[in-house]
């Protein structure tokens, strides 16, 4: 007979990433757009937030919104795979260009407070290179492959299987911008 208690049990200690990333997701959104620059607290949400694809795809949507939606955004994760963002390629509207440099840039200083050891043991290398991964598409989806490129390629090498650096770094070779941005602005 199965005990379906233990089958719980089971299945909550196999995805702990995906737990931690869905609860502190509202946490990173807000640090991800606060007035103030990013604490260490903030640093540790948005790694935690950024350590599951689905919490990291729902922060692609919080930071792509419109600029004249941006107040009344609300950070939720994505069904992946069967719901993915128009936003992760690049359609739609133009985003506010404001919101997705501040959001890269703080995912980066959330890089950067690990990287320079001031990191924590609640940083887990995925996360960390899922915010970088998410830094690169913020960059992408501004125009500017070079950053991208960059952000991306530091995020393989921490881990080397991130899927939204992968894909970065494959827009980016094809000179394959958003559909928002003018083509010349996306080579680079």
């Amino acid at each position: 007979m199965t005990n379906t208690t233990d089958e719980f049990h089971a299945t909550y200690q196999h995805y702990p990433r995906e737990v931690a990333a869905q609860v502190t997701l509202g946490a990173a959104g807000a640090a991800l757009t606060a007035a103030v620059p990013p604490g260490p607290g903030a640093c540790v949400a948005i790694t935690t937030a950024c350590a599951a694809l689905v919490t990291r795809l729902g922060l692609v949507e919080y930071l792509g919104v419109v600029a004249d939606r941006a107040a009344d955004a609300v950070v939720r994760p994505v069904d992946a795979p069967f719901a993915l963002p128009e936003r992760l390629y690049g359609r739609g509207a133009p985003p506010s260009a404001e919101r997705l440099a501040e959001g890269g840039e703080r995912c980066v200083a959330a890089w950067r407070r690990w990287a320079t050891s001031a990191g924590t043991a609640a940083d887990d290398p995925r996360g960390v290179a899922g915010a970088l991964g998410l830094a690169a598409w913020c960059a992408w989806a501004l125009g500017s492959t070079a950053r991208a490129r960059t952000r991306a390629r530091y995020a393989l090498d921490i881990d080397h299987t991130d899927p939204l650096a992968e894909l970065v770094v494959r827009w980016c070779r094809n000179r394959q911008g958003p559909t928002w941005w003018p083509v010349s602005s996306t080579v680079g």
